[in-house]
């Protein structure tokens, strides 16, 4: 059984596999201006386990921080931010 999420800015009735970058850009978009955990659980729809290997691996190389269990993008997120939009753009005009 196949299993599909729901993506970023899709209408209901249309799903599609998320890739990790998608993944990664929703995550740091959501804690753009500080978010608590669970908030960015549920917005980007990941589960518990899932959301705690991706925010293990963002701290660890300093794209988002957690202070007083609010994470938050860091400008090294950002720009990852910045990049991820650009090649999005890129690959619908190719």
């Amino acid at each position: 059984m196949n299993l599909y999420v729901l993506g970023y800015g899709m209408t209901e009735g249309s799903f599609k596999r998320r890739g990790r970058h998608e993944i990664i850009l929703q995550i740091l978009e959501n804690a753009k201006d500080g978010a608590r955990k669970t908030g960015i659980m549920f917005k980007v729809r990941l589960s518990y386990s899932q959301l705690e290997k991706y925010l293990n691996h963002l701290k660890a190389a300093g794209f988002i921080t957690e202070e007083s269990d609010i994470w938050r993008t860091t400008e090294k997120g950002f720009h990852v931010i910045e990049a991820c939009k650009i090649c999005q753009r890129l690959m619908k005009e190719a």
